[in-house]
């Protein structure tokens, strides 16, 4: 298999450029034969054009189309007019797929490809404050927090104490891994500028309730504190309500596990899969339904996404007409934005917008 992707900007150039490149280096990293160029190349036996907007035919073996930003009458018919030559438009997302399909585009030849982005950039640790001292009295216990060092991970948090009295802790926390920020005296300058850098406030003790609460609500900050004192009379300032150290752990996992789905939603969203997903799909257009897949973990886009006889969703009239009227609109707005203010009259306006409502409503 032959493929070209052709993109229509200089590749070097801004997000387009970046999706060909991309799919291009993966695409041959896979064992496939894959040139990019600014041109249809008629020897190929796939023609990827990035994006639809410059397709102007076929001819060229198998055309497919990388389709986005599809929000105007104009981009629609120039769309509905592609896909008679194009084999096949490959969506961003369901819903864009969902929604051309509802407005009268055809649905075998509409799939769906959700985008990839590099995978470098990482969750930083959350930082949890703590702003008091430790007594002898035990009253501002320490051991909560060494007990919770044993049972979360320094990978997801780090620590910012100020107080006296934490030497012994603080040694504890940083043999265990975590990074550990300690000022064993109070620096109210520093304070005004530690306190804001929160991501959450902690504060485990049974004593009526800690200043550096009021402080930490003042900042915005969230807070893991004891329902106690004065902490109950703040209304929503109890994010996580702790009565100790079993449930200062519990709550700790949960936001820690919370924030690792959020990065493993699209921790399958990479270039690598991104490109195998266009093989599989071009596979299938020249060989197929019986063509065979590249290895990997299921996706729910790419090929999956096909519609055949059987899986064609159905649509209400309020769906199908609410995605025209956005259309309508869209256009009208642009329509009137090539305008300088004051150019244009409102019946002017009003008979281009009903010429394009007739256009899409009465097709």
């Amino acid at each position: 298999m032959k493929i070209n992707i052709v993109c229509y900007e200089d590749p070097s150039l801004w997000i387009f450029g970046k999706f060909a490149r991309k799919l291009q280096e993966e695409v041959s990293r896979a064992g496939f034969q894959c040139a990019l160029s600014r041109v249809p190349d008629p020897a190929a036996d796939i023609n990827h054009h990035i994006s639809y907007i410059n397709y102007r035919g076929g001819g060229h073996g198998a055309d497919t189309l990388m389709v986005t930003h599809v929000d105007t009458l104009h981009k629609f018919g120039m769309l509905k007019a592609q896909l008679a030559k194009a084999r096949m438009g490959i969506c961003f997302s369901r819903e864009t797929q969902r929604k051309l399909v509802s407005a009268g585009l055809p649905a075998e030849r509409l799939c769906y490809i959700n985008p990839a982005h590099d995978g470098r950039i990482k969750p930083r640790r959350l930082l949890l404050g703590i702003t008091f001292k430790i007594h002898a009295d035990g009253r501002k216990s320490a051991e909560a927090i060494a007990t919770l060092c044993g049972k979360i991970s320094p990978e997801d948090f780090r620590f910012s104490i100020m107080g006296a009295g934490w030497q012994g802790t603080v040694a504890e926390m940083r043999v265990l891994g975590f990074a550990v920020d300690y000022y064993d005296a109070f620096d109210y300058a520093l304070y005004m500028e530690l306190v804001p850098s929160f991501d959450y406030y902690l504060y485990v003790s049974h004593d009526e309730g800690s200043m550096g609460f009021l402080d930490a609500l003042s900042a915005g900050v969230r807070t893991i504190v004891t329902p106690q004192g004065y902490h109950l009379d703040a209304p929503g300032g109890l994010t996580h309500p702790v009565s100790g150290a079993g449930d200062l752990a519990e709550v700790c996992l949960k936001i820690a596990a919370e924030r690792r789905a959020l990065t493993q939603s699209v921790t399958g969203w990479t270039w690598a899969n991104y490109a195998r997903k266009h093989i599989d799909l071009w596979r299938r257009l020249l060989e197929g339904p019986s063509a065979p897949r590249l290895p990997g973990e299921p996706y729910p886009d790419g090929t999956e996404s096909l519609y055949t006889l059987g899986n064609t969703p159905s649509f209400t009239a309020a769906e199908s007409l609410a995605y025209k009227i956005s259309l309508l609109r869209n256009s009208t707005r642009t329509f009137y934005s090539y305008f300088p203010e004051g150019k244009i009259s409102v019946p002017i306006l009003y008979g281009k917008a009903v010429k394009l409502a007739k256009k899409l409503l009465w097709r």
